[in-house]
């Protein structure tokens, strides 16, 4: 009986030695995980670098690259939405929320930037214009 016991009790060791063993392998196996991905990740990083940047080489350190990323991230590589300009859809289209003007006004002044209808807003005697939209101003020059 004794014997039984300690064999038992031997067992129970070896059983609790081995899930230690599993478990350190699972940890091991995650930072190799870990390594691989960051060491992709700068990777990666150095090939955005290299393609935005253009003047980073393979040999940059870990840090260059990271920074050259940070930097690309603040340039827009949306495209230019093509102009869309329907000439059979009427002048005085309303869309929801905004304001149109209820008599035909010169459509020289739609091709006018803000700046410009300011401008000859101020040069016609008109007072605050500062603050009004482009609508607004087309709408006050109408007058």
């Amino acid at each position: 009986m004794a014997k039984q016991k300690k064999l038992e009790k031997a067992a129970a060791k070896a059983f609790a030695r081995a899930e230690d063993a599993v478990a350190d392998a699972r940890k091991a196996a995650e930072k190799l995980d870990k390594k691989r991905l960051k060491k992709r990740a700068r990777e990666l990083e150095k090939e955005l670098a290299a393609l935005v940047g253009g003047g980073a080489t393979a040999d940059a350190t870990a840090d260059a690259a990271a920074d050259a990323t940070r930097a690309a991230a603040g340039v827009d590589l949306t495209p230019p939405l093509p102009s869309v300009r329907d000439d059979q859809v009427e002048a005085t289209v309303e869309y929801a929320g905004s304001v149109t003007t209820p008599k035909p006004h010169d459509p020289e002044l739609d091709q006018l930037s803000v700046q410009a209808l300011r401008d000859v807003a101020r040069a016609r005697g008109l007072r605050n214009v500062s603050r009004l939209t482009k609508g607004q101003l087309i709408e006050r020059l109408s007058e």
